[in-house]
């Protein structure tokens, strides 16, 4: 075949002319060089995404509800040097906690990595009502998370 010229067309008609002509050509369209397949298998769409991985929210206090709780991160036994250091953690533990119900015992955990105080209250809602208070709350620098322990738990620490 051999090419003639193309009879007069304005510059803007045969610029979009070729601009279609190539568009339909890479989408396969009729009018261009490629052809369309039709698929039959029908792609599937979520209607809801997938459920959010449950982020440990500090504020929550984790654990079956009992009259003992552990408090974690309320100290870094690598950074203590004072001399007596667990004795004052305890005090100042014990001053702000029995505000919230009597305490029969507390432990701190000074040997333990997670800077651990278990504490067990005379009655589950002054171990519910010191968790609450403390669970989120921030000391030193550190954000404290609260959980409740079982008494067999508490005797083992």
């Amino acid at each position: 075949k051999v090419l003639g010229t193309l009879p007069a067309k304005p510059a803007s008609t045969a610029i979009a002319d070729a601009a279609e002509e190539a568009i339909n050509a890479a989408f396969a369209m009729p009018g261009g060089m490629g052809t369309i397949e039709q698929t039959t298998n029908p792609v599937e769409i979520p209607l809801s995404p997938p459920p959010l991985k449950q982020v440990d929210d500090p504020h929550k206090v984790s654990g079956e509800p009992s009259s003992i709780i552990l408090v974690r991160n309320m100290f870094d036994k690598d950074e203590e040097t004072e001399e007596g250091w667990e004795e004052d953690i305890k005090l100042d533990f014990e001053e702000e906690s029995s505000k919230h119900g009597k305490i029969l015992s507390v432990k701190v955990m000074s040997q333990e990595v997670g800077g651990k105080i278990c504490a067990s209250f005379e009655t589950m809602e002054g171990a519910k009502a010191c968790a609450e208070n403390l669970a989120g709350r921030w000391f030193d620098k550190r954000q404290l998370r609260v959980e409740f322990v079982s008494k067999d738990q508490f005797e083992e620490m």
